[in-house]
């Protein structure tokens, strides 16, 4: 037992050794926020010990914060359903015509950089993305997401 805790020890070091800071080292989350620029092994434990605890380093993933950086994706994802469901029939007819404040604000949401063939996309595909009076919010969202 004393030699698998020797070598664990052994490993742990030689993989701080050459360490940066912790925010480099360590990912995000709560010990990046706080001790993030120092260098060295005990920084780099506390700081690795500190994103694990209480859950925060996922939250930080999930959410955007804490120094975590999603991509966007989960954040945006939600966003979108979120103004779906909340916008269904207004969003239906800007599809439609290919233009409208509601168009606008969901590519806003969706950080589209080229709005004109964003709406031209969405307006070609209206029958995909509305294909019934009856459609459920998370099909039209899931259907714009998949053309994002």
């Amino acid at each position: 037992m004393k030699k698998i805790l020797i070598a664990a020890t052994l490993v742990l070091i030689s993989v701080t050794a050459y360490a940066n800071t912790v925010s480099e080292d360590c990912g995000c989350g709560l010990g990046h926020v706080l001790i993030g620029d120092k260098e060295g092994l005990v920084w780099g434990l506390l700081g690795t010990c500190l994103n694990g605890t209480s859950g925060n380093q996922t939250f930080g993933m999930t959410t955007g914060t804490l120094g975590c950086d999603t991509g966007g994706k989960i954040v945006m994802n939600e966003k979108i359903d979120i103004f779906v469901a909340d916008n269904m029939d207004n969003l239906a007819m800007d599809i439609a015509a290919g233009e409208g404040e509601t168009l606008e604000a969901l590519a806003e949401i969706a950080l589209v950089s080229d709005k004109t063939a964003f709406f031209v996309t969405l307006q070609n595909n209206f029958d995909t993305i509305y294909p019934s009076d009856n459609v459920s919010y998370n099909h039209v969202s899931a259907t714009i997401r998949a053309m994002l």
